[in-house]
């Protein structure tokens, strides 16, 4: 193949497969058109469709084919060869025909290689291994994303409950304005405050409905699924329940052993100690055994018939500096992803505390918003008692009313931050691999 056409190949290869998921996307999006989702349907869809969990597949199963590749070294090699040679005749001196033909079949079998091949192919099989552990994290990302965003979706669904339950007490309290003003019992001023109150919360719903409609679509985006797909969302209670903070150090712990981030560096490790060895092998003789049966004359239909076989032993002279740079360059690339492992380690220790801190407050905050919630609650019932009594003004009224929205959209807010929280927590942890795993 030309290196002209191997780019246009390889975009047209991007281009088929990116069809084939859209096809997907839009076949799954019309399955799914106006139904009730869970978590679990949505991670199942999003598994299913994600162009991004095919990407890694098909990055795994090229890796796959390179081992059939490397163990062709394992097995003889069989060659045909047909060729015509004319040489010139010398004036004016006797010499054989200058036409000679010759076509042969011929094998020959490796017998040593100083370890080259079964080293390339141990190599290829920790190579494998990386690669499945980079499918492993590709599909623990896609399913943190998915989950990340369905909890905003539910977010974003009960604040809009806590927007509109705003607007309807406001227009309660307007009504109550009107009714104190053409009683006598209150200024006009009252009912032009309550009013106003009225215009806001209408505008807290526009927001509100919006961002529920833009959480929505970054769901819809995370499964895979064409952002206009149409569908609702529904969670179980057991998701929202308080999860219990584990200590920071057993949580390191139980990261370094079972992150995918962490295994599939290591395996790059051991194949990059397998590719110095392999590299190695270049500085020490082969043995091979080689056979040919053929013709060779100067007629194209010669009737003798030859054969030989022998043995070969190929001892490297001049390819020493060769040979010595590719084990030099063989043992850069082992300490560059020794390197990368501690860098790993770190992030990981990172991602860990991050997550950790981030439940930790969460936790800690929703201890907080549901007194305040409690307390806003009895603050709005004094408050509309005593403005129907007329001991009270409308401005007590639309201060408890502000402070019961607030306090039940932090409520709103800790709780599914809790349930986030966690979901980051387990992914940067390994306990969602584990899960996985089951």
């Amino acid at each position: 193949m030309s290196a002209v056409n191997r780019p246009r190949l390889i975009w047209i290869s991007f281009f088929l497969l990116l069809m084939l998921y859209s096809t997907k996307a839009h076949s799954e999006a019309n399955e799914n058109e106006g139904k009730i989702l869970t978590l679990d349907e949505c991670i199942r869809i999003g598994l299913k469709t994600n162009p991004s969990a095919e990407i890694s597949l098909q990055s795994l199963r090229a890796v796959q084919e390179k081992i059939g590749e490397a163990k062709g070294g394992y097995y003889p090699s069989f060659k045909f060869s047909s060729s015509y040679t004319y040489t010139t005749p010398l004036e004016g001196k006797a010499a054989a025909a200058p036409d000679n033909y010759d076509t042969r079949f011929s094998v020959r079998q490796t017998l040593y290689d100083a370890g080259a091949t079964s080293n390339l192919v141990e190599g290829l099989r920790q190579s494998i291994r990386s690669q499945e552990y980079d499918v492993k994290k590709t599909t623990l990302d896609i399913i943190l994303a998915i989950k990340s965003a369905f909890y905003e979706t539910v977010k974003r669904r009960d604040l809009l409950a806590v927007a509109k339950s705003s607007l309807i007490s406001a227009d309660k309290h307007l009504e109550q304005a009107k009714a104190l003003f053409q009683e006598g019992l209150s200024p006009r001023s009252d009912v032009i405050k309550a009013e106003v109150q009225v215009t806001n919360a209408q505008l807290e719903v526009i927001k509100a409905e919006n961002a529920a409609l833009l959480a929505k679509a970054n769901l819809a985006a995370a499964m895979g699924l064409p952002v206009i797909t149409t569908f609702e969302v529904a969670i179980e209670d057991p998701a929202l329940q308080m999860p219990l903070l584990p200590t920071i150090g057993d949580t390191i712990k139980h990261a370094y052993e079972i992150r995918p981030e962490i295994r599939g560096i290591r395996a790059k490790i051991e194949s990059a100690q397998t590719n110095i060895r392999q590299a190695e092998s270049g500085l020490y003789p082969g043995l091979s055994l080689d056979a040919s049966y053929g013709w060779q004359k100067d007629t194209f239909m010669p009737d003798d018939k030859k054969w030989s076989v022998g043995l070969t032993i190929s001892m490297p002279v001049f390819e020493q500096l060769t040979t010595r740079s590719k084990i030099n360059q063989a043992v850069a690339n082992l300490n560059g992803i020794k390197s990368s492992e501690l860098q790993t380690l770190r992030n990981v220790e990172l991602d860990v505390q991050q997550a950790w801190v981030a439940l930790k407050e969460a936790l800690e905050r929703l201890s907080v918003t549901r007194k305040a919630l409690e307390l806003a609650v009895e603050d709005i019932r004094v408050s509309e008692g005593r403005y129907r009594e007329g001991l009270g003004n409308i401005l007590e009224v639309i201060d408890a009313q502000t402070a019961l929205t607030l306090a039940s959209a932090n409520d709103v807010v800790a709780m599914y931050d809790i349930a986030n929280a966690k979901a980051k927590l387990d992914r940067a942890s390994g306990e969602e691999m584990q899960e996985e795993s089951k």
